[in-house]
């Protein structure tokens, strides 16, 4: 049996922590079975009953702390649609409650969910699984005069009941659900976009992505209209676990982007890419992750090339092989293919550089052997010919080899082909990407590592790439006294751009640079992004610094999204 529509009627109840309410949902029968099967954890379920009021019968069998539990509903023959009350529990991963204190207003609570990979089943009692692609309408009670947001089509009125009410007639994968509540304020980028956040932060927002309208131009010019209506977007508090989550028609958004100078913003554009990639033709399985974010990754290179310049593109194409390259290091070569290694394991595992990185490296040598014009010809008919559906890599090879291996057979091999998707590692022949304009950082870098001082290195006009480039290609061992020269000379410690004090903070870690701990200690407790989080935490445990890593995260992970923090804790106990 196959859900595909859901009416969620939810009341949030700040005081207690909990949505409660019900879900209906609707269901096809693909067999005979008289049990309709959903996922759930830590949900409270009162009741289950037809659309008629009937009881049904249903069990709740563990799964794993993991999956959680199976919901096992007695359906008979005829039932199509079952209803369930519930509550969520406090300790729901998909969703964090955060206190007036942990805003930037400081004045409301702030609720905002976080399904990917496997959460909605915390919140909502469904079948949640990639390829369970459901419609769906919701009405959200808030009593406090805050305002709600969801995956869908959202208004910028403000009920005086605050009844909020939610369509999507598009079928979406359960781990793009997503709501928010708390004193959002709302502001303009064009008549399709808007914002979403803090008062506070609106102006700043509005500034730092105003290219957003410019980007769904371009992107509109690749892969055909923008299928989803609007594309709007919340800046949510820091503790968001991500640097954006591509929910259809409100992408979430972490607030480190806003670095004042846009140079953070291909995030936007890959989210934004994802409407196409990811959104309108998805993964089946978390095993298939590689076709949403490979093909995605690779189509924030373009926007970027399109609104911002082939320098740019260039550049963050080849920081992006310095994220492969550092990750080839640290993972056995098995999990080194696209297909992401994660049948048994937690599904989070599969977001790694290899699902990303490795899988944008092989598109984008699928557009050099095709070239331009006939690649985006390939891209645009693939998307369009599995819209609104989730497929496999096995599905995507047999296409291509009707399409790619048929029309461009002088170009590329089927043994090329299975040699990218299913080989460890980068195939022998692959050329990494390059840009001249790092031509003059890797000067400076030579430089500095033969003994020239920090302030005689020439780096007028250089970006933030350039920077990223400058930090993570540092030599891994460092002196103190070539620690503080750079530091004393670019303020690298005191940065306002989280990737860049990030990257620093690794590089001083692990030289054991003492003076940046104390910054270390106030970046951990204020930012909880998971792609800064979780490697400096690692740094610290690597470097000896058990200790003060474990007192940071006991007063910081209060703070932290509860499945960031589920991965912080398994990695704490092992230390």
């Amino acid at each position: 049996m196959k859900v595909h529509h859901m009416v969620l009627a939810l009341n949030v109840d700040f005081d207690k922590q909990q949505l409660q309410g019900s879900v209906k949902l609707l269901f096809k029968r693909l067999s005979d079975s008289t049990q309709l099967v959903l996922d759930g954890r830590d949900i409270s379920i009162d009741e289950v009953s037809d659309i008629h009021g009937n009881q049904l019968e249903f069990t709740q069998q563990h799964v794993s702390a993991l999956q959680g539990e199976r919901i096992v509903i007695e359906v008979g023959g005829e039932i199509t649609q079952v209803v369930l009350h519930y509550c969520t529990s406090k300790d729901a991963q998909g969703l964090q409650w955060l206190t007036p204190v942990q805003t930037l207003g400081k004045q409301s609570p702030y609720l905002f969910s976080q399904s990917q990979p496997v959460n909605a089943r915390s919140w909502i009692p469904l079948q949640d699984s990639p390829k369970a692609r459901i419609t769906f309408s919701a009405s959200i009670q808030v009593n406090n005069g805050l305002r709600a947001v969801m995956s869908a089509a959202n208004s910028a009125e403000m009920p005086a009941d605050g009844l909020f009410t939610f369509e999507m007639e598009k079928p979406i994968p359960t781990h793009l659900l997503a709501l928010a509540v708390g004193d959002l304020a709302y502001g303009e980028v064009s008549e399709r976009c808007a914002i979403y956040t803090e008062p506070a932060m609106l102006e700043k927002a509005l500034i730092e992505f105003e290219d957003t309208e410019s980007m769904i131009v371009a992107a509109e010019s690749l892969l055909g209209p923008y299928p989803w209506g609007r594309y709007d977007m919340i800046v949510l508090p820091p503790s968001f676990p991500f640097g954006g989550m591509e929910n259809p028609r409100l992408a979430f958004i972490t607030p480190t982007l806003i670095a004042g100078d846009k140079s953070l913003v291909s995030t936007v554009a890959h989210e934004l890419a994802h409407s196409w990639t990811g959104n309108l033709v998805s993964n089946a399985t978390w095993r298939d992750l590689w076709l949403n974010e490979g093909f995605t990754t690779y189509f924030t290179n373009r926007l970027v090339e399109n609104i911002y310049g082939k320098e740019q593109a260039d550049l963050e194409w080849v920081i992006e092989y310095g994220r492969l390259q550092e990750e080839m290091q640290s993972l056995p070569m098995t999990s080194q293919t696209l297909p992401a290694n994660v049948q048994h394991q937690d599904a989070n595992d599969a977001f790694n550089r290899f699902t990303y990185d490795k899988a944008s490296m092989f598109v984008h040598e699928l557009e050099a052997r095709l070239g331009r014009e006939a690649f985006d010809k390939f891209l645009y008919q693939y998307v369009q010919h599995f819209k609104f559906e989730a497929i496999t890599t096995e599905t995507f090879i047999d296409y291509a080899k009707q399409t790619l291996l048929v029309d461009h057979v002088d170009v590329i091999s089927e043994s090329e082909l299975m040699t990218w998707v299913y080989g460890e590692g980068l195939p022998e022949w692959f050329i990494a990407p390059t840009s001249t304009s790092l031509d003059k950082v890797k000067l400076a870098l030579k430089q500095f590592t033969e003994g020239v001082n920090a302030a005689k290195l020439q780096v007028e006009a250089w970006r933030v790439h350039h920077w990223q480039f400058f930090i993570t290609q540092l030599p891994f061992q460092l002196t103190q006294v070539q620690l503080k020269d750079l530091d004393m000379t670019f303020s690298f410690t005191d940065s306002q751009n989280a990737e860049l004090a990030c990257d620093w903070f690794r590089v001083a870690i692990r030289n054991h640079y003492e003076i940046v701990m104390p910054k270390v200690g106030l970046f951990l407790a204020h930012i909880g992004r998971a792609k800064f989080v979780k490697p400096l935490y690692s740094e610290m445990l690597i470097a000896g610094y058990q200790t003060q890593a474990i007192e940071i995260y006991q007063q910081a992970r209060e703070g932290y999204h509860p499945s960031l923090q589920v991965q912080l804790d398994a990695m704490f106990k092992n230390t």
